[in-house]
């Protein structure tokens, strides 16, 4: 018999093909609807993000902001000195902390060494960490911190080293500190030396840090890394018999609300 004209196993194979097709465009469809609901919900989420995250930094800010603050915020330069009554309490407290550890561990020599303080000391050192592209900015050493203008005017060209703190490769913990910027003005002056601790932030733990210093590289590794209130001035301590270097800038960026430390130790 013909079966030509069997619409009965017509049914039976157009459906089977049809089903097959149907699948593949509806995959198609699901799979080109979910691209364009990623892309408009991807930025929204990201927006949403960094609101709350604006929103979590701002509670850091000091309340009710002074007047000069807010002059600084919205002016073209909108930085802040790392503030002059914390270095001033700082001033006093280093001589009594620098007294307690007088031994650390040298790296290099693997020899056990005594921690020398150095005021005389003039020559200017470099700071670099690549990982955030700090590279070779200048540290002026033993800055007389409790002088704004002598610490302010050391800070135009780089970075300050804490005078009455062991300079880098000599022991003990050698402090070090910078300018941060509000992001409004950083991002148009990413490299300007005097704000250059705006990246600080960036820094994970176990980042390389070298200081160049007569002419030899001192390397350390980030240990630490934590937001201190102004008061906390036990960032001058040392840290038991390991050489490191402390550096500071005023946290959230820009705004002297808290502190920012990164502790490195000196491993070469």
């Amino acid at each position: 018999m013909d079966d030509t004209w069997n619409t009965d196993k017509q049914q039976q194979i157009v459906p089977k093909n049809v089903k097959i097709l149907r699948a593949v465009i509806a995959i198609s469809v699901s799979f080109f609807g979910f691209l364009l609901l990623f892309s408009q919900l991807l930025p929204l989420a990201s927006s949403f993000i960094q609101g709350k995250v604006d929103e979590m930094r701002a509670t850091n800010l000091a309340r009710p902001v002074p007047d000069s603050y807010k002059e600084l915020l919205f002016g073209s330069f909108a930085y802040y000195n790392p503030g002059l009554s914390y270095f001033q309490n700082l001033s006093k407290q280093v001589g009594e902390l620098s007294q307690g550890q007088q031994v650390y561990y040298d790296p290099v020599t693997k020899q056990s060494k005594q921690i020398v303080i150095d005021k005389n000391y003039k020559k200017d050192m470099m700071l670099s960490v690549p990982i955030i592209g700090i590279n070779k900015v200048n540290i002026s050493a033993n800055v007389e911190s409790f002088d704004e203008k002598v610490y302010n005017l050391a800070l135009k060209s780089g970075l300050a080293h804490f005078e009455g703190t062991p300079l880098p490769g000599d022991g003990g913990n050698s402090f070090i500190y910078g300018h941060s910027a509000v992001p409004s003005f950083f991002n148009r002056h990413k490299d300007l030396p005097e704000t250059i601790f705006s990246r600080l932030e960036k820094v994970d733990i176990g980042a390389e840090i070298s200081v160049f210093k007569d002419g030899k590289e001192l390397k350390y590794i980030v240990r630490k890394k934590k937001i201190v209130e102004s008061s906390d001035f036990s960032v001058l301590k040392t840290q038991g018999d390991k050489e490191t270097i402390t550096l500071m800038t005023c946290w959230p960026i820009g705004v002297p609300s808290k502190r920012l430390i990164v502790l490195g130790e000196r491993y070469e």
